[in-house]
């Protein structure tokens, strides 16, 4: 019998989460949530032995993968040449939906954080060359990478938790037939709701030479091994697809992946040591914490117990995934959820994987990829309204909720 139930450390992590604060300080979440694991440890909830083996080293080694892949992209001058491009096209209809398109895509593909980075200072260029107010793209940016992210398993932190999941066996066939889907409806609602809240976005004409940025075709050589991870992750995510939905090949683990499209840029980019700080390292010892904390309460065995069916419904769990979200941010409410959805199969797993991510709609501190697109935008002298991403966000939630929550209902 520990000396401290594992849920009540569980519980004392959550209300560090909502405090941020001790005696005056900040108190950052990854401190949290290592000093929640050590005590996990030091009150006999488990034992070192199972701590160590609670910690999933495959979705750090995939998270790291990943965050190597996001840095190459922050550094490289592909956005550069993109911005280009566009400089030439009037912001039409189907130019803002493309560009929503690749935002998503890529979300999909290296997370919506490494996205943010790139794309907040590439957007407030492009609305600068057009006179234009930078706050409707980056809404769009900040919309996009949420609701881009939703339907992979590598799309955000908290989708890489649910994927390690023993209940799924193919995380990326079975992301993308539970919500991939409903992301395309949610995409379209995101576009339809800038389009009604920022009219004088669409149709602005291009820039031509006052504001273009020319980028020479041998700039951009150093940046093929960028290039070259980004398309050995694209190829790598269409055949874990493949694979999880054959019943004759072995599903390709997200890990594979990651670490396959990182080997370019670790093997030929020209600075690796720069990439290597580009990791995120405070997320990973997160998750660290995190994956000790959670088996404490697995090790209870109270997860499986209290699991009744109101978890197991779709609704209630997008709602309480969407408002947990707020109060200690949507990769500790997974992790503090997970042993209780699990029970409930791949259907709740996915419930809780799309509500704590579109919860990143509600307020600018909803995500870290908004944030990452504020602090961006206001280095450069540019603001979003807090109050305006709110009233856009509210809606978005309640018609992607409602998108999400039909199409589980319908296949799960």
């Amino acid at each position: 019998m520990p000396l401290v139930h594992p849920l009540v450390i569980l519980g004392a992590f959550a209300a560090l989460l909502m405090v941020r604060r001790v005696g005056g300080r900040a108190v950052p979440a990854w401190a949290a949530a290592v000093a929640g694991g050590l005590l996990v440890l030091a009150t006999g909830g488990i034992s070192p032995q199972e701590a160590a083996a609670a910690i999933d080293w495959g979705v750090l080694a995939t998270l790291g993968g990943l965050f190597v892949v996001g840095a190459g992209l922050g550094r490289s001058r592909l956005a550069d040449a993109a911005l280009a491009r566009l400089d030439a096209l009037p912001l039409s209809g189907p130019v803002i939906a493309g560009l929503l398109a690749a935002i998503a895509l890529l979300s999909a593909l290296v997370t919506n954080d490494a996205v943010a980075v790139v794309g907040a200072p590439f957007l407030v260029r492009l609305a600068r060359h057009r006179d234009l107010p930078p706050e409707p793209l980056l809404v769009l940016l900040m919309a996009g990478v949420t609701t881009g992210s939703v339907a992979s398993p590598i799309g955000n932190p908290q989708n890489l938790l649910i994927a390690a999941s023993p209940v799924l066996d193919a995380p990326f066939a079975g992301f993308l037939v539970h919500l991939g889907p409903p992301t395309l409806a949610a995409l379209l609602a995101v576009l339809v709701l800038v389009r009604l809240a920022y009219p004088g976005l669409f149709g602005a004409a291009p820039p031509g030479e006052r504001g273009a940025d020319r980028v020479e075709t041998r700039d951009l050589r150093r940046d093929l091994p960028v290039v070259l991870s980004l398309g050995v992750l694209g190829v790598l995510v269409v055949a874990g697809v493949v694979t999880g939905l054959s019943t004759d090949l072995p599903a390709l683990p997200p890990i594979a992946i990651a670490l396959a499209a990182a080997a370019p840029l670790l093997l030929l980019g020209p600075d690796r040591r720069e990439l290597l700080a580009g990791v995120d390292w405070r997320t990973l010892v997160l998750f660290v914490g995190l994956f000790v904390m959670t088996a404490g309460v697995r090790s209870s065995g109270l997860a499986e117990a209290s699991f009744g069916e109101a978890g197991g419904s779709v609704a209630i769990l997008m709602a309480v995934a969407v408002a947990g979200s707020q109060v200690v941010s949507n990769v500790p409410l997974v992790a503090i959820a997970l042993p209780f959805v699990e029970p409930g199969g791949t259907t709740a797993l996915m419930a809780l994987a799309a509500g704590s991510t579109i919860a990143g709609h509600v307020t600018l501190l909803g995500a870290a990829s908004n944030l990452i697109v504020v602090e961006s935008a206001g280095r450069m002298g540019e603001t979003v309204r807090a109050r305006a991403f709110t009233a856009i966000g509210l809606v978005l939630v309640v018609v992607q909720g409602f998108c999400y929550w039909g199409w589980l209902s319908l296949v799960g």
